[in-house]
């Protein structure tokens, strides 16, 4: 178990590929990496 996520009893996540979705789902945490940075190379 991760510190400090001892609260979490549900965690909803999306990426920068499918914000739309993700947030029409309730996706609490979105991760735009590739929406800032690109893609990784690989």
């Amino acid at each position: 178990r991760a510190q400090g996520l001892d609260d979490f009893d549900t965690l909803s996540m999306g990426m920068s590929g499918d914000l739309e979705a993700a947030i029409a789902e309730g996706a609490t945490i979105v991760r735009v990496g590739t929406a800032i940075f690109g893609p990784r190379d690989g």
